[in-house]
């Protein structure tokens, strides 16, 4: 299921899409040579942006957070920057708390782990749609009914575009 942003719309980012917008933010030229975002073209962090610009409200939850945070290790000067973005993105999300022990009750947790858990669990509790190019986690997501947006997806509609 996709769903397209309404008036109050929100959507929940998922790890790898918030590793490329930090990583594009600090310097859009390293997405593509940095390890975790050699996947992606700055083409497609002006798109993350652009899908961003969509939504009103935008959440996550703090096993993403950390994950993302552990993710952005780049080096030198780009490592203090992407660290200053993490916060000054973390300060304009709207974060839910969701104990590891209610994740972790989810049924999706034996098959997606801890972090996507507890995306599937606030997602389906504050009726948010989810952004994501995990596979697995869009196909859960599509199987329980909660709206969700495959990034792979809109990369290739705007490829055909």
């Amino acid at each position: 299921m996709t769903w397209a942003p309404r008036e109050n719309s929100r959507l929940l980012l998922d790890t790898n899409v918030l590793v490329l917008f930090a990583v594009g933010t600090v310097n859009r030229h390293r997405i593509p040579t940095f390890k975790r975002t050699s996947q992606y073209t700055i083409q497609d962090f002006d798109l993350l942006l652009n899908v961003l610009e969509q939504w009103r409200l935008h959440y996550t939850v703090p096993h993403v957070l950390a994950e993302v945070s552990n993710l952005t290790d780049l080096a030198g000067a780009e490592r203090l920057r992407v660290r200053e973005v993490l916060k000054e993105t973390i300060s304009i999300l709207t974060e839910v708390a969701i104990p590891s022990a209610h994740a972790a009750l989810d049924p999706s947790y034996p098959a997606l782990g801890l972090a996507d858990a507890s995306i599937v669990a606030v997602a389906r509790e504050h009726q948010c749609a989810v952004l994501t190019d995990d596979l697995d986690l869009y196909l859960w997501l599509q199987r329980d009914r909660i709206p969700v947006l495959n990034f792979t997806h809109l990369r290739s509609h705007a490829l055909e575009g």
